[in-house]
């Protein structure tokens, strides 16, 4: 299925009045010259739009843009009084990838007006007025390395380990305040450091194998996973699970996560080896929630759902990858994706992009890379959908297409893209939300 066409619906929906503000401050009409920001290798991409404070000129004050590629680094820096005129910048490459342009004021004594919005599409960056960006030829984008030689073993291994260690269930039910939905903690034993911890929520009086299921995980947060995911996906018929990534005990106060997660030492762990590094343990735990979810009395034996954004998009490109049985996965701005792609000129995923490269070395990438789901993405075989919004820093959006083009050809796949939101849950996927809504209607 061809992707272009699947891209950019949410850019022509009406977001071309005005995107973010620093106070007072806004972009009115801020455009590209293709709505949906998809261009060809050389084609000229044209952002305009017009700087106001209070929709009305303040001269005083400047527009400043930066133009950036993949995120890591700046080709350009212009800058465009604030006299109600509209401003126009340009880019070219004959690279596919990705081109993020942000937008920031500047005021009558030269520095960046700062005044964070809840407007603002990156609501962290306190510094923007506002960010837009475009991808060049995505579906030429390609992993910037090969998988570790062993890769295929690695993860057999890890299956036929999976397959000796007892689950172990326990379950406590606990007040789900959701009338029809039984909820409990769980936790099951993976044969890694932590066990499998998270929460399951079941529809009362459901009959045997009348069910779907779906499974779900935490994202990057360090912190509790999130009961009502699980309990929203239970009230429309289904049994529905979430998981925590880092396996520690569910239903605590956030002081026990943050003093926890602190310990982990994500990145460095990786230069002890692929066994030591947290996120192969993450992926293990996830395989053995797949594995639980599939022994429910409740599920019907051929839906299984599995979703999840940011961290929790790995997660569940990792399971749509390793479980056979999974039926759709909605890989939502995936982190996990492109350890190495710095190699490629592209930001490294995390847990790796905010480090030094003199940080980095090769028994870090290397251990890394066995999950890495550009790598993992290769063996889904499962109606796939992906999205990613072209403002988003966190989970890069040439990262998620490297990984989307990897999936195999004759998959059922689609990707949904944005170019004015960004991580933080600003993008969402229509597409995904469409077939969900399918899903049930049947």
């Amino acid at each position: 299925m061809g992707i272009l066409k699947n891209m950019g619906i949410a850019a022509i929906m009406g977001f071309v009045i005005a995107t973010a503000s620093a106070g007072d401050f806004g972009i009115s009409n801020l455009e590209l010259n293709h709505p949906d920001g998809i261009y060809q290798k050389g084609e000229e991409i044209v952002v305009t739009g017009t700087l106001l404070k209070a929709e009305q000129p303040a001269p005083e004050y400047k527009l400043r843009v930066v133009t950036r590629w993949e995120s890591v680094k700046a080709v350009a820096t212009q800058e465009f009084p604030c006299d109600g005129k509209p401003f126009a910048v340009s880019y070219r490459n004959e690279t596919p990838g990705w081109v993020y342009f942000t937008f920031h004021v500047i005021g009558p004594d030269g520095e960046v007006v700062k005044n964070p919005s809840p407007r603002n599409p990156q609501y962290r960056k306190d510094q923007l007025v506002a960010e837009i960006g475009a991808m060049i030829a995505p579906e030429e984008i390609r992993p910037a390395d090969e998988p570790p030689a062993d890769f295929d073993e690695f993860w057999k291994a890890k299956r036929a380990k999976l397959d000796t260690v007892p689950m172990n269930p326990r379950l406590e039910r606990i007040d789900s305040e959701t009338e029809g939905i039984a909820l409990y903690t769980i936790k099951l034993d993976a044969g890694v450091s932590r066990p499998v911890t998270g929460y399951l929520a079941v529809p009362l009086g459901a009959k045997e194998k009348s069910l779907p299921i779906y499974l779900t995980f935490l994202d990057g947060v360090d912190g509790d996973a999130y009961r009502e995911r699980a309990i929203k996906m239970a009230v429309r018929g289904t049994v529905a699970m979430i998981t925590t990534w880092h396996g520690f005990e569910v239903n605590q106060k956030p002081e026990y996560y943050k003093e926890n997660c602190a310990k982990l030492e994500r990145w460095k762990s990786a230069a002890d080896g692929r066994e030591a590094f947290c996120y192969n343990e993450t992926l293990t735990r996830a395989m053995r929630a797949a594995d639980y979810i599939k022994t429910r009395p409740e599920w019907n034996g051929k839906d299984f759902l599995v979703g999840g954004g940011s961290l929790a998009g790995g997660q569940a490109a990792a399971v749509a990858a390793l479980d056979r049985q999974v039926t759709i996965a909605f890989i939502h701005t995936t982190s996990l994706c492109g350890y190495n792609g710095d190699l490629a000129g592209r930001k490294r995923s995390l847990p790796f992009h905010w480090q030094q490269d003199s940080a980095i070395t090769p028994e870090m990438r290397k251990g890394a890379a066995y999950s890495d789901v550009v790598h993992l993405a290769k063996y889904i075989t499962c109606e796939c959908y992906f999205c990613t919004g072209f403002a988003d820093e966190i989970c890069t959006p040439s990262n998620v297409f490297t990984a989307y083009n990897n999936v195999p050809k004759g998959v059922k796949k689609m990707m949904y893209t944005n170019p004015r939101t960004g991580h933080y849950g600003t993008t969402r996927d229509l597409n995904e939300e469409r077939r969900i809504e399918e899903f049930f209607k049947k």
